[in-house]
């Protein structure tokens, strides 16, 4: 009986020992993924804030709050009486006498009337526009239009809008018209203006997104990381595959010297072949120059932010890992059929192997997709600069708007996410299964 207690006690006191062990082990495993989280969430939540609330360091933005939304007054036509302009300052060029008329902003949300009434103003309000004609022809055709309140002065934050766009004045401190109501000319007849005014949810909403999709010009951008990044992995899957095949399957002199030394060039730092890396795109643009009269076949062009980085030594390394795996059997039946080390390794190796294929895929697809440096030492001109150049845009003289730079990340890092959440199985299984057996 003392026995069978004591090893009750003893089986008893290990389990107490194994459940805080790994009790302490997941706290300790929680706290890091709080942690490691933090600053994803404040790239989201400074992303959704005014400038103004940036500033004041307030906790929670506004715009995920119902305060902005609700009470909204019914949207409306407004035929607007134009007048030539007078007493505007800063007005840009127009190819036509520029208009002024004024708006009569007599609704507003409650938020907006608190905005205003922190400012001793009472509705209605006078919102004032300014139509000028931007197009280098005969006709009359008044496309951008400015909006301000109580002013006649075109300064850094006046709200400018084109022809089927919407946009609003800063309702003070309000955030240059993110709250509405918002106002988008739908007929610039001069004889007959019409603005709409009504309440535009979304761009309450993703104010920062919007503006920082334009003013960034990511469209561009967007398309040249898509671009360089697509075909960088493209090259990288193709000539890793095939290294690492050969590497793995094949026999030839000093093979595992070279794949040794191959390896070595991964522990070279990436500042230290910088240099030589730009010298050798110097060196081609000028014989392409020379020899076929090609300018900016290498510098500045889709070519240098690609080709280089085409090989790569840790995706030959665990491609060839896997390869090794494979039974041998399976080569001596392809053998048998037929087949070479092509076509085994397209037909039989490649299926076999979509995990650390997309290991390899999502690495580089990460890395591509975040080069900076050399972007900016390769290119002149934003034809070919990559998205993460466009954030820098966000850093003015005076201050840098931190709202547009978050919601900018946050742009820049969706295409990633939805990339891993495509291939996170596979990717998974090639971390777990392509060990360092070979």
């Amino acid at each position: 009986m003392a026995n069978t207690s004591t090893s009750r006690a003893q089986t008893g006191s290990y389990k107490a020992r194994r459940l805080l062990s790994q009790g302490s082990l997941y706290l300790i495993l929680g706290i890091g993924a709080v942690i490691a989280i933090i600053p994803f969430v404040f790239m989201i939540q400074t992303s959704f804030k005014t400038y103004g609330e940036h500033g004041a360091r307030r906790f929670w933005p506004v715009g995920l709050t119902l305060a902005p939304y609700l009470g909204r007054p019914a949207a409306k036509d407004v035929v607007v009486d134009m007048q030539p302009a007078e007493g505007w300052r800063n007005v840009p060029r127009s190819d036509n006498p520029a208009l002024e008329g004024t708006l009569l902003v007599d609704e507003v949300t409650p938020f907006i009337a608190d905005q205003v009434a922190a400012q001793g103003e009472s509705l209605p309000l006078e919102v004032q526009i300014l139509a000028i004609d931007t197009t280098h022809d005969e006709l009359v055709n008044y496309d951008t239009f400015y909006l301000t309140l109580n002013s006649r002065v075109i300064q850094q934050f006046t709200s400018r809008i084109n022809e089927h766009e919407s946009g609003g004045p800063n309702y003070y401190a309000a955030d240059r018209g993110r709250w509405g109501p918002h106002f988008r000319v739908v007929d610039p007849d001069p004889d007959h203006f019409v603005v709409k005014e009504h309440w535009n949810v979304s761009r309450m909403l993703f104010h920062n997104y919007l503006e920082a999709w334009d003013e960034a010009d990511f469209s561009l951008y967007m398309r040249n990381s898509a671009i360089t990044t697509i075909l960088t992995v493209v090259g990288v899957v193709v000539t890793g595959a095939l290294a690492a095949y050969a590497f793995a399957r094949m026999n030839f002199p000093l093979k595992n010297v070279i794949f040794g030394l191959y390896l070595a060039t991964y522990m070279i730092p990436g500042a230290v072949t910088l240099i030589p890396n730009y010298l050798i795109i110097v060196g081609l643009e000028d014989f392409f120059k020379q020899n076929f009269g090609m300018v900016n076949a290498w510098y500045d062009n889709w070519t240098a932010l690609t080709i280089p980085f085409m090989v790569n030594a840790f995706s030959v390394f665990l491609l060839r890992q896997f390869f090794a795996q494979i039974p041998d059997e399976l080569y001596e039946a392809a053998l048998i059929d037929g087949a070479g080390h092509l076509r085994f390794l397209t037909r039989i190796v490649a299926p076999l192997s979509k995990a650390p294929l997309m290991s390899v895929v999502v690495f580089n697809t990460i890395w591509a997709w975040n080069q900076l440096q050399w972007p900016l030492i390769v290119t002149s001109t934003a034809r070919w600069r990559p998205i993460t150049v466009g954030l820098s845009g966000f850093i003015r003289e005076a201050a840098a708007e931190t709202q547009l730079t978050m919601a900018g990340s946050v742009i820049t890092t969706i295409p990633i996410l939805i990339l891993y959440f495509l291939t996170q199985r596979q990717f998974t299984e090639g971390i777990s299964t392509t060990g360092l057996k070979g």
